[in-house]
């Protein structure tokens, strides 16, 4: 914010600064030009007139420019520097001919009646030091804030120098006798002038119509496809105002990558962008599946990819900062050898982490393959475990509000499932810390229970 501020005064002194020179160097002008009846030196008090209302225009037009973005300019205020920069190329080329105009005049008429004394050829010596230092500052203004406005200033007043200069010359050259020389020489810089000219204002009106290079948007495009993060780039929408682009991106990404990891991956598209193109305003959308669920149904797809790995069940994902924890069990062939198990899981490890990104750690528990063995579901005879179960757990949850149980037996083992009726008010962390003391207490029962599941609902 400090930065933009002082971005903001910069501009607004190089402003002020112009319009105080050009105030002066009208009014000296005007008084030499009267009283050395040189038409050369009234062309440049004419000059540096047009400047005055030129310099004026930009005054107001960097500070409208300046102004913050309000509901009637999303975008801000930045087109008023370049309506600024298109009238001005419109007043220089004006002055070019008509300065073109006298000179062929005096070439014609053969008017070369000067009255010259040396304060004429110091107050345009002067005029020539002055606007050098002017065109010094507003040239690396123009380059600084990438000012259209200050482009076109840039050109004006380096023009003024080579007027001022053609002028004095042309004066010398009167002085010896040579008259023809300061007609000729304006006529030639005059053209030059307007080339400049022509070619600005190409680059303003391409500007107003939303021209924007086709490099800048490929550059855009390249940087962005370096992240590994981004699958591709769907769509990239500039816009220029002033000084400022206003990007707007459509990207896809890995399927695998967190919500919380979005933010972060826009933070970095944006500073990736800004080095190349600094000052502009960033604006990303994202497209794809954020779940963990996906990242659940790729480990699946890779396990049960290979022929030795029968079943998998405990998918577990933790997210550990900006990295992922994948904890699963997994059912082997009988006939596998520990040493063929550990080549397996190594296998499928490397798999995982080539497929996802970001995993810290794998673990992998492996079983003996239990197929044929089916769970039995023995809630029905059941009820002395379930009396006992709302027992424990009376200290946390009314008994009574714990229902639909479902109590699943193989081998000795148990599985228990069961709903429960919790505040409708209450947080969800609290919710959360009341279900994981109800199925840790369940679990100390007996040995023999493995998971538990409690399903809360608002009472």
């Amino acid at each position: 914010m400090i930065n933009k501020t002082n971005r903001l005064n910069s501009k607004r002194q190089v402003a002020m600064f112009s319009l105080v020179v050009t105030i002066l160097l009208v009014i000296v002008k005007v008084l030499i030009a009267y009283l050395s009846n040189s038409i050369g030196v009234l062309s440049e008090a004419l000059n540096n007139g047009l400047d005055l209302v030129t310099v004026l225009i930009v005054f107001l037009a960097i500070r409208m420019s300046t102004k913050p973005p309000d509901a009637d300019h999303t975008y801000g205020h930045g087109k008023y520097e370049n309506l600024s920069a298109l009238f001005e190329i419109i007043v220089i080329s004006l002055l070019c001919f008509f300065v073109i105009y006298k000179s062929i005049q005096r070439i014609i008429l053969r008017d070369f009646e000067l009255r010259l004394n040396n304060y004429v050829f110091i107050v345009l010596a002067i005029s020539i030091i002055v606007n050098i230092i002017r065109v010094y500052f507003v040239g690396r203004a123009a380059k600084k804030f990438d000012s259209y406005a200050f482009k076109a200033e840039f050109l004006n007043y380096f023009s003024d120098i080579v007027s001022s200069l053609i002028v004095l010359i042309g004066l010398f050259f009167a002085r010896a006798g040579f008259y023809l020389a300061d007609p000729i020489a304006s006529i030639i810089i005059s053209i030059m002038i307007l080339i400049f000219g022509a070619r600005m204002a190409v680059t303003v009106i391409k500007n107003f119509l939303d021209y924007i290079p086709g490099e800048v948007t490929e550059k855009v495009r390249t940087i962005v496809n370096r992240i590994p993060e981004i699958s591709s780039v769907d769509r990239i929408l500039i816009h220029e105002v002033g000084n400022i682009k206003f990007i707007n991106l459509r990207i896809s990404v890995d399927d695998n990558i967190y919500l919380s990891r979005l933010e972060n991956l826009k933070g970095k598209i944006a500073d990736e962008i800004t080095k190349d193109f600094p000052g502009s305003e960033i604006m990303v959308s994202a497209r794809s599946s954020f779940s963990e669920e996906n990242i659940d149904c790729k480990v699946k797809e890779i396990l049960l990819d290979q022929e030795d790995i029968k079943d998998i069940h405990n998918i577990f994902i933790y997210n550990v900062d900006d990295k992922i924890d994948i904890s699963v069990h997994v059912e082997l062939k009988k006939s596998l050898s520990l040493a063929e198990s550990e080549k397996l899981t190594a296998l499928t490890e490397g798999l995982i982490s080539e497929k996802i990104n970001d995993i810290r750690n794998i673990y992998i528990h492996i079983e003996d393959e239990k197929s044929g063995e089916n769970w039995n579901d023995i809630t029905p005879r059941s009820e002395d475990m379930i009396k006992r179960i709302r027992a424990e757990i009376s200290n946390y949850i009314l008994p009574e509000s714990c229902h639909n149980f479902t109590i699943l037996e193989r081998n000795g083992n148990y599985n228990i499932a069961f709903h429960c009726r919790l505040d409708k008010d209450m947080e969800v962390d609290s919710a959360h810390s009341i279900i994981t003391k109800i199925e840790n207490r369940i679990k100390h029962i007996s040995a023999s229970i493995g998971e538990v599941l409690v399903h809360v609902e608002p009472g």
